[in-house]
């Protein structure tokens, strides 16, 4: 899958949902928990203990359903791996000219992760077109509303600390879409196996979502 192509389904769905720590034999029922709530794009942490075989079987068994990717992806050597193992986009939580070089020569999707118009205008300046804002809550809307005065042609999702109550907040600012981790794929729901709970919770997020 092309690159833009990613970007155009990350605009029109609006929310990534984020795994990070879920065991692998639990990937399958959280993925499809947050399915069925109406989110289609899933992402898993390069730092989850069995990332890679996650990723290929979300592939092989959701692939034709949900767009997945890859997330805290540091290095160049995490990127092969996980497009390696099927990831359609990388996702990073900071600024690393190698992890967006290796991904823009091979026309692939990255959110590099920043905070800052530096971050932000490095990362456009090695061909980047969307940015992860993060920590987006702990940064506040109204800070982020200001870095789109002069930085208008990148498009921000907002990560971290997103809840029903401020998305509006963050998409007003200027955010085309935002990502939801341990708020929705909570813990003590994986471990109760209550899957009901994970896609309610997930379908909050949803209806939140602009139209």
């Amino acid at each position: 899958m092309r690159a833009e192509q990613v970007y155009q389904k990350i605009r029109r769905q609006k929310i990534i949902a984020i795994a990070r720590g879920v065991d692998e034999s639990r990937i399958l029922n959280v993925a499809e928990a947050v399915f069925a709530a109406g989110i289609k794009i899933f992402e898993v942490t390069c730092n989850t203990e069995g990332a890679f075989g996650m990723l290929k079987e979300l592939c092989k068994k959701l692939g034709d359903k949900m767009l997945i990717g890859a997330g805290t992806v540091i290095t160049a050597e995490l990127c092969e791996k996980a497009l390696g193992a099927g990831a359609k986009y990388i996702i990073a939580p900071d600024v690393n000219p190698n992890v967006i070089d290796y991904c823009v020569s091979r026309d692939i999707a990255v959110l590099p992760g920043a905070a800052t118009a530096t971050e932000i205008l490095t990362a456009k300046r090695h061909s980047a077109s969307m940015v992860k804002i993060f920590p987006a809550a702990a940064i506040g809307a109204d800070y982020i509303k200001q870095l789109r005065g002069p930085i208008d042609d990148v498009d921000f999702v907002a990560v971290g600390g997103v809840s029903p109550d401020n998305i509006k907040d963050f998409f007003d600012a200027g955010c085309i879409a935002v990502a939801v981790g341990g708020s929705v794929i909570r813990k003590e729901f994986i471990d109760a196996s209550n899957w009901p709970a994970i896609t309610e919770l997930a379908r909050q997020y949803v209806k939140s979502l602009p139209l």
